[in-house]
Parts: structure tokens; sequence; C-alpha cells
């Protein structure tokens, strides 16, 4: 897991390095926000487990009105109701999304709004489920999360933005069939609400 981070992290310090090198083609930002989670197969409802969400942004400009971008995020998950359940999900995600732009403000010359879509690969690093009936599958659940994701986001300054995100795991946290179909199969959705800043 280690080797597969370090990669990442590589990956990404290139990207930006060669950004910088190529301002008009690719950029960066800093992205810190928080998540809203909820575990489907839990017995409970609602976004009710708050996490942090943060990390890096790496921009290519595909045309004047698209982007590509590719993150690298901290991002906290889970499932909670007070007295009933509360599990903690800490992940490394990569979530590389198409961005589609619109409203240009012809003053400042940049576009206010836009439309995300695209997947994230997620790596969990740590799991626990104190107070729950699922404190005895922890070991097993998923380390690798494939997610759908979907958002917006308004900028108010060239550089500046906040958004919305909701994401749901393609995968199962925790599969039945493959441990116990006397069981729930587990799977994640979460809200993320961020802000994000470019350089």
């Amino acid at each position: 897991m280690k080797i597969e981070i370090s990669a990442t992290a590589l990956f990404v310090i290139l990207f930006f390095s060669f950004g910088k090198s190529q301002e008009a083609r690719f950029g960066a930002g800093i992205v810190a926000g928080l998540n809203a989670s909820q575990i489907l197969g839990d017995d409970t409802g609602g976004y009710n487990k708050l996490g942090l969400q943060g990390g890096l942004r790496g921009i290519a400009h595909l045309t004047d009105r698209s982007d590509l971008y590719i993150e690298l995020l901290y991002s906290q998950r889970g499932s909670y109701q007070k007295g009933i359940i509360d599990i903690s999900l800490q992940y490394v995600e990569v979530p590389v999304v198409l961005t589609f732009k619109d409203w240009l403000d012809e003053d400042e010359d940049f576009y206010k709004v836009a439309a995300n879509i695209g997947f994230s690969y997620g790596r969990l690093l740590n799991a626990t489920a104190e107070g729950s009936k699922h404190d005895d599958i922890v070991n097993l659940f998923n380390d690798n999360d494939i997610s759908f994701t979907i958002g917006a986001e308004y900028f108010t300054r060239e550089n500046f933005g906040f958004g919305v995100r909701w994401s749901k795991s393609f995968n199962f946290l925790y599969n039945k069939d493959k441990h116990d179909p006397g069981r729930n199969s587990l799977r994640g959705f979460f809200l993320s609400f961020r802000g994000v800043y470019i350089f």
C-alpha cells in the first residue's frame, strides 16, 4: 500500500511541476472541505457521518470550457447514528473528473459555474466500527473503493470557488456473498462540500 500511495504522490508532484512550465494548459490547486456520508445496508439512514476531505488538484485545460481534474485527497467516510452505529473509514482517494464550464464573467474573463462528472479510486487506510454490530467484520472490509462521482462548483473569483459532489461506490465495502450470506452487504455513499483555491 505504501508503494501505491508513493507512486500516486510522485505522479501528482510531477504533474504539478510540469503544469508550472505550461501555464496555458495546466494548473494546480488545493481542495479542502467536509464529507457527509452513509452506508447502505447498515440498517440506518441519513448522511450523518461527518469527516474531513482535503488535498491537491491537478488541472489539464482541454478546451476553453472544459478541464480534466486529477486529485489526491485524504477522505474520511463512514456511518453514524447515535447509540446505534459508528463506522469510521479513512481513505486516500484519487478522483479523475471531467469538468464543463459556463456563465462567463466578461469583465474578469473567467467562468463562474462548472459541472463535473467522473470516477474515483479510494484505498482504505483504516477502519473502525465502535459500538456497532459490524465491529467483528471490520477486518473483512474491502481495501479498494471504486466510485462514480458527479458535482458542481461556483467560482466567486478566477482562483477561488466552492462546490458539492455526490459519490456512490460501485463495489461493496462488505460483500455478504463472499463472507456471510446471513449479513447485509455494505455500500458507501457520500456528499462532499468543498472549497478550492487555484494557484
